[in-house]
């Protein structure tokens, strides 16, 4: 076993069967499945509070053959979902990896299933093309409803949960075998043993500016993370492990969005009792059209990326001083600017015409839309209107003469009206380290270093996932798939 430093104590370690390090959306469905399974698992969180980047979603997961699926009368297969997951990346495909998304293909449909068992409700599934076929789930009331109902489950089977801890390194003995983990806990140095194996759950890189400015292009660099406290430690400790690093420098982005809402929304207070998702989910079902659209506003005006149809009907993307971007690329346009940050700008005519379909302002595909209506009312804070131009400008502190420039708009009168600040965002780094389909980190000759698992963004293993639905399928996948064959290792005899 690998020994700490000279002269350093620390207290005995203790023994779990699975260790998981992070405990997102991924790491939680690791430490549910293995204790379901048996098993006698520690979680190591470094944050204060779980939940990850999974907080921070939409909550949709695509996935085929789900009982949702066969209620409905949708006959799925395992093939056609991988040839519709293929013509999202249908440049990239030399690049990614087909066993992995076969996997996922094969494994995701009984992750909604298991999900649902656990008291998480869906509701869909829903269109959203190039997929032919409805395979789109979302949660009620959101993603945090999987996160807190995977929590009860781990509290159900003893999982040992423990916030605000540090990992350092991974333990190895003399055959190369990761065997536990050293970790900060109170200033206090700690090791934990784990004789089914340690999950890598510690999500992407996207938080490290180091690390961006490393492996990603420039644009995508300096642009925001979503989750600034994606550090990209678990990168480290894997490959300290012997582990392989793939794709670090692909990434689907960045991404225009608003500044997030610092209200929180309906999806974020609701409960997630079982029987309130449960009656949500058949409203969602059966309910028509017009009466779910008011319930999911504050989801769209929360989380979504505003259209970029805006600057096809006439709108412009401009800087904090005024000065024109290009709209071509919007989101790396923004991403360049000194502040990184721009505003979307208009005339009252063309504001007008986002008032109504079918020209909205953000959407969820198939489900509902938001409207500037929409945006004035739940976001005052990101909506500003000015009888001309130049008062426009002098509210946002811009360059009058600049803004008239960029809108072409001379002395027009208005009303005026802009949104923003709005930035480039990343959501997710598609860099990971390199797994087989039971989620075993490899080595430079694809060998399974034996006892280490990495799942979510960090075991994507070489999977490129572009879509809705499929960074989420993946992490609750890819977690419970883990964590039921690290509970496996230990059935079977591992030390």
């Amino acid at each position: 076993m690998n020994q700490p430093g000279a002269g350093a104590s620390m207290p005995q370690a203790a023994a779990f069967d699975v260790i998981v390090v992070g405990a997102g959306g991924s790491g939680l469905a690791a430490a549910a499945s293995a204790a379901q399974s048996g098993a006698r698992v520690l979680v190591l969180e470094r944050r204060a509070q779980v939940g990850g980047t999974t907080w921070m979603a939409v909550g949709s997961i695509s996935a085929a053959r789900t009982q949702l699926q066969q209620r409905a009368g949708i006959d799925d297969d395992f093939g056609g979902f991988v040839e519709d997951m293929n013509a999202f990346t249908a440049d990239l495909l030399a690049q990614d990896h087909a066993p992995l998304r076969r996997m996922l293909a094969e494994q995701a449909g009984i992750t909604v299933d298991w999900l649902a068992q656990q008291g998480v409700a869906f509701a869909g599934p829903y269109e959203e093309p190039p997929h032919r076929i409805r395979r789109m789930h979302n949660t009620i009331p959101g993603p945090g409803a999987i996160v807190q109902r995977l929590l009860i489950t781990c509290k159900r089977h003893g999982v040992s949960l423990r916030t605000g801890i540090t990992v350092s390194r991974l333990l190895m003995d003399a055959a190369g075998r990761v065997e536990g983990v050293e970790y900060l806990e109170q200033g206090q140095l700690c090791q934990a043993m784990a004789r089914g194996g340690v999950v890598l759950a510690s999500g992407d890189f996207s938080g490290s500016q180091a690390m961006r400015q490393a492996h990603l292009p420039e644009p995508a660099a300096r642009a925001s993370p979503i989750n600034p406290d994606n550090q990209g430690e678990g990168f480290r400790l894997a490959q300290e492990a012997g582990a392989v690093l793939v794709h670090m420098d692909k990434i689907f982005g960045p991404q225009m969005r608003f500044e997030r809402s610092q209200r929180p929304g309906l999806n974020d207070t609701l409960p997630s009792w079982p029987w309130l998702t449960r009656l949500g989910a058949l409203f969602f079902m059966h309910a028509p059209g017009w009466m779910l659209q008011p319930l999911i506003k504050s989801l769209l005006i929360a989380n979504m990326s505003p259209s970029e149809e805006l600057f096809k009907q006439g709108a412009v993307l401009v800087d904090k001083q005024g000065r024109r971007l290009d709209t071509a690329r919007p989101a790396v346009s923004v991403a360049m600017t000194q502040e990184r940050a721009g505003y979307i700008v208009m005339p009252g005519a063309v504001a007008d015409k986002f008032r109504a379909h079918p020209f909205y302002l953000s959407t969820a595909p198939g489900i509902a839309y938001a409207y500037v209506g929409d945006y004035e009312r739940g976001r005052p804070d990101i909506v500003h209107r000015a009888s001309s131009l130049p008062a426009l400008a002098q509210a946002l502190g811009m360059n009058a003469q600049e803004l008239a420039q960029s809108t072409d708009a001379g002395s027009a009168q208005g009303p005026w009206l802009a949104l923003g600040p709005v930035r480039a965002m990343l959501t997710t780094t598609e860099g990971a380290v390199r797994v087989d389909t039971s989620c075993r980190v490899l080595n430079a000759n694809d060998q399974v270093i034996d006892g280490l698992y990495a799942v979510g963004c960090i075991g994507q293993g070489g999977l490129l996932l572009r879509g809705h639905g499929l960074h989420l399928a993946w992490a609750f996948t890819s977690g419970r798939v883990a964590g039921q064959d690290a509970s496996r290792q230990v059935a079977q005899g591992a030390r």
